[in-house]
């Protein structure tokens, strides 16, 4: 029997385990259609390999989720700039669709680093 898994678990934890894809996909529809079925078969079993090993206390879990989150940060600040307006110029309209899920997923990519990041949860994943 895994002696990792007698610690009853933070809620907060699981709930960062759960977050790990939901965070990282926050995509404009358009965007998600727009990707591969099978690569997002392929996301949906490395995020549920990591969220599991969140869950089993695993160190390299939680630095690998450090590297993800802090990735997705800046792929979305980086996707975000040159397509926060409809057109080239000026006048073109706003992609608010595009601006709000670029705001949810990088607020939500924070709360998981801070999370991921305090002492705490530092000393109950060592």
């Amino acid at each position: 029997m895994d002696t990792t898994l007698k610690i009853k678990l933070p809620k907060p934890l699981i709930a960062v385990a759960i977050g790990q894809l939901i965070a990282v996909i926050i995509l404009p529809p358009s965007v998600i259609i727009s990707i591969s079925p099978f690569i997002w078969g392929i996301l949906v079993v490395i995020f549920a390999l990591l969220g599991w090993n969140l869950l089993r206390r695993k160190a390299w879990a939680r630095v690998a989720s450090i590297f993800v989150q802090g990735f997705s940060v800046i792929v979305h600040l980086l996707v975000i700039v040159p397509n926060a307006k409809i057109g080239t110029t000026p006048a073109s309209p706003w992609d608010f669709v595009m601006l709000g899920t670029t705001v949810v997923s990088v607020a939500l990519s924070a709360l998981i680093l801070y999370y991921i990041d305090l002492p705490d949860v530092q000393v109950l994943m060592q």
